[in-house]
């Protein structure tokens, strides 16, 4: 995918990024990095596409999509409409997400929760001619169904799309049966009969606005996952939905009831940390914390997830991975992350969610010790790489996309070079990555794993890397490597798989000639 990209914070000439299934931004600070990898975030994720579609809703943006329109007033006419699903995204969908993309200067303030930098000049653009089948058999595997029930009539709108078929279903009745036999029901009213009760036109427009959009976002990419750097410090405290009282609604916002932040204890570290991030904003105040910005609100509700995490939903995930490797391959990379990397297993406290639930960190040296460790007070790596393990196992499908600022944060240089193998890793297992750094390891490290996938032996030299495994050997077609700095991002990965990037030598260097000095 090509992302044109101009005028956004401190990027000021237009850029062209090729998004690969591997893409790294390596920089100096406060050159634009994360600005960029949010606001790609924002873009192929639910809260620019959730914006958009409620102002499509609302009529208010020039763009007409005329199949979901006639389908919108063919539901309201008639009870009942079709979409071709597949062939509405090779018409529209590059169109649907350069929509979005051009919508940002819209929302991108309030998602940096920022009101001092402007975004009126700010422009990015989508090429998804390389990522058109990948979207189409996405779309192909889609499946989700929605309904809602209105009036005293209880009058029914639901809309159906089954993967493996290309038709979206939209239909209206009087009386709800089970999702399964509804369809069959709806079939053998009259349109008279099933809009006896009239839906009101602004729910039917919505609801159908928001299911195709949503299945065109999902198909590129099934979901998009921040792991921004607060996320050491959010981790340390007992995340869960049910005691913060933190929600992300659908327009991706985060809330969090100032009263139940009173009665929670031993979380202030963390919140501090957040209200810091959320312009400084006293947690004494009665809008404590109220608007997050997105990638830290998304990353906590994410958290609040893993914590309500039963034991029958540990089943499933069990079930789901004997017959879906991938998720196998997640869950075993989970595994080499603690084993390998942390030394140590991630766990819970308790078996069911529970208001004390909290992850809990077991060392391998120290596995005869009665008690884990509490995540407050391990190593700081620990912090930083549990809440990655905790997505492996339980949340991770094939075709997300993970953003993650700064993965070597708090490592030392092996787990540094350990990381990027592993990162490769999840790129060959069906995940997509997006990262910033300014490690030399990391970069340095990925052009071995680009020369060793070259090899045709890739056996004999297995055992020189740190996780003795060829599938952390990567393809160049699949990494892209990008220096951001002095407002321009320019291509840092040549022909031959070298990152070119000068920065971390020059300062090597540097160093050295002031010893000489010396």
């Amino acid at each position: 995918m090509k992302v044109t990209v101009k005028n956004l914070g401190i990027i000021r000439d237009e850029t062209t990024i090729d998004l690969k299934p591997l893409t790294i931004f390596i920089g100096p600070n406060n050159s634009g990095k994360t600005w960029l990898a949010y606001a790609l975030a924002g873009i192929l994720g639910s809260y620019g596409s959730d914006r958009y579609a409620q102002a499509y809703a609302e009529e208010t943006v020039q763009a007409i999509y005329e199949p979901l329109d006639k389908a919108i007033a063919d539901v309201l006419s008639e009870g009942n409409a079709t979409i071709d699903l597949r062939q509405f995204a090779e018409k529209y969908g590059e169109r649907y997400f350069n929509e979005v993309a051009g919508s940002a200067p819209n929302w991108l303030g309030r998602f940096f929760n920022t009101q001092l930098e402007r975004f009126e000049e700010t422009r990015i653009s989508l090429n998804l001619e390389e990522q058109k089948e990948q979207l189409l058999q996405g779309i192909s595997l889609y499946s989700r169904v929605r309904g809602a029930t209105f009036g005293p009539m209880k009058t029914s709108l639901t809309i159906r799309k089954r993967r493996g078929e290309d038709i979206v279903k939209a239909y209206t009745a009087t009386e709800i049966q089970d999702v399964e036999s509804q369809e069959e029901q709806v079939e053998e009213l009259t349109p008279t009969q099933q809009i006896t009760e009239p839906i009101p036109p602004e729910e039917v427009r919505g609801r159908l606005v928001n299911f195709v959009t949503t299945a065109l976002r999902r198909s590129l990419y099934r979901e998009v996952h921040v792991f921004p750097t607060e996320r050491t410090g959010l981790i340390t405290g007992r995340i869960r939905k049910g005691i913060l009282g933190a929600t992300v609604n659908k327009m991706g916002q985060t809330k969090l009831n100032a009263e139940t932040l009173k009665a929670f204890q031993g979380f202030e570290e963390a919140l501090n940390a957040l209200a810091k991030e959320l312009n400084g904003i006293s947690l004494g105040e009665q809008d404590a914390a109220r608007n997050a910005i997105w990638p830290v609100g998304t990353f906590i509700a994410m958290l609040g997830h893993m914590l309500d995490i039963s034991s029958m939903d540990q089943e499933t995930r069990e079930r789901t991975a004997r017959n879906n490797k991938r998720i196998r391959r997640y869950m075993n990379l989970a595994e080499i992350l603690e084993k390998q990397v942390l030394a140590g297993n991630i766990g819970f406290s308790t078996p069911e969610p529970d208001p004390r639930r909290e992850v809990l960190f077991q060392p391998l040296e120290n596995m005869n010790l009665e008690i884990p460790l509490q995540i407050p007070i391990v190593s700081s790596m620990v912090k930083e790489l549990a809440p990655l393990v905790l997505y492996l196992r339980y949340l991770a499908q094939p075709g997300e996309l993970v953003i993650i600022d700064e993965p070597e944060m708090n490592l030392h240089p092996e787990a540094q070079a350990k990381i990027i193998e592993l990162l490769a890793m999840l790129v060959n297992a069906g995940l997509h990555v997006l990262f910033t750094t300014h490690s030399p390891y990391i970069t340095d490290h990925l052009t071995n794993l680009i020369k060793a996938y070259e090899l045709e032996d890739k056996e004999r030299v297995r055992k020189a890397f740190f996780l003795q495994s060829t599938e952390a050997f990567i393809s160049k077609e699949k990494v892209s490597v990008y220096g951001v700095h002095d407002g321009k991002v320019e291509n840092k990965l040549d022909e031959d798989g070298f990152v070119d990037w000068n920065t971390f030598g020059d300062i090597t260097e540097r160093i050295a000639d002031i010893y000489f000095k010396l």
